[in-house]
């Protein structure tokens, strides 16, 4: 071989070479690709209900809502008009309101936004009360209920304000974390 064909091929390879990293360049290049990663949704429901049981059989939590939106690759979920329904320790049934609630994954808390209330009826084991609060988390796994956000908690006992909620619904605890305020009626005027 004649030292024009040696040159000759060398650039040719050196072409080839420069070709297929500008080729995987402009591929990997996320600007120049068709294909957008979407958030694809799996299913869609309107106006239904949700009921998830122990293995007893016993219902664990309820839930009703206008719209649910579920998208496949994240399991979450988005839900429009949320009324959960919950049990305590006394077996009491606690609803929960919102005008939204984003699930972030499967099992995971129920994040609740918008005219947050929250209602439990009085019985012969524990008074009832309502609470209001515009942000609130739902752990349906650990059974818990939390929020930063300012609170309202109205009984017949009286009621009280503060910032920041944390309880556990099976146990009888009820913590408001900070800049409580509270007034209580005397006994016998409930």
């Amino acid at each position: 071989m004649n030292r024009s064909g040696i040159t000759l091929l060398i650039s040719a390879i050196a072409i080839a070479l420069l070709l297929t990293w500008l080729n995987t360049s402009w591929l990997s290049y996320d600007g120049f690709q068709a294909v957008k990663k979407m958030k694809k949704i799996d299913y869609y429901l309107s106006d239904f209900t949700l009921l998830a049981t122990q293995p007893d059989g016993k219902m664990h939590y309820h839930v009703k809502a206008l719209h649910l939106i579920h998208q496949q690759s994240t399991g979450a979920s988005e839900i429009f008009k949320p009324e959960l329904i919950a049990r305590d320790s006394d077996d009491v049934l606690i609803a929960i309101q919102a005008e939204k609630a984003q699930q972030r994954s499967k099992n995971g808390p129920i994040q609740l936004t918008k005219k947050v209330s929250i209602v439990k009826k009085s019985n012969k084991k524990s008074q009832g009360f309502q609470l209001a609060t515009e942000d609130l988390t739902y752990n349906p796994v650990k059974n818990t209920l939390e929020t930063k956000a300012a609170v309202m908690l109205t009984s017949n006992a009286g009621y009280m304000r503060g910032v920041g909620l944390m309880t556990k619904l099976d146990q009888q605890e009820l913590r408001i974390l900070s800049n409580v305020h509270a007034e209580f009626l005397p006994a016998g005027n409930e």
